[in-house]
């Protein structure tokens, strides 16, 4: 009895959130505010950073691995003589084979 309500009143919340008017540079500003703050859209997709070093650059290769619960962190050097591009793609397809 006690969940039909509570499910009867989530409805009712949801449907009352979905019918009003929202205009859309609120919507804009909200999800720029989000994703300013340091937020990740998906953290279960594959992420990585690029570092500035002396003669090149690292990347920093994270991954989350679901079946144990852990996040995978690599790392890459990319020479300067080495385009930054083509080396962010050959990183990027050797950490796919790896998987």
């Amino acid at each position: 009895m006690i969940i039909k309500w509570f499910k009867k009143k989530v409805v009712q919340w949801v449907r009352e959130d979905w019918n009003s008017p929202k205009s859309e540079s609120n919507l804009v500003s909200a999800s720029t505010s989000s994703i300013s703050k340091g937020r990740r859209i998906d953290n279960s997709g594959m992420n990585f950073t690029i570092h500035s070093a002396n003669g090149g650059y690292v990347m920093e290769y994270n991954t989350y691995d679901p079946r144990t619960d852990d996040r995978n962190t690599a790392l890459h050097i990319i020479p300067s003589d080495q385009d930054l591009g083509q080396g962010i793609a050959h990183i990027i397809t050797l950490e796919m084979l790896r998987k």
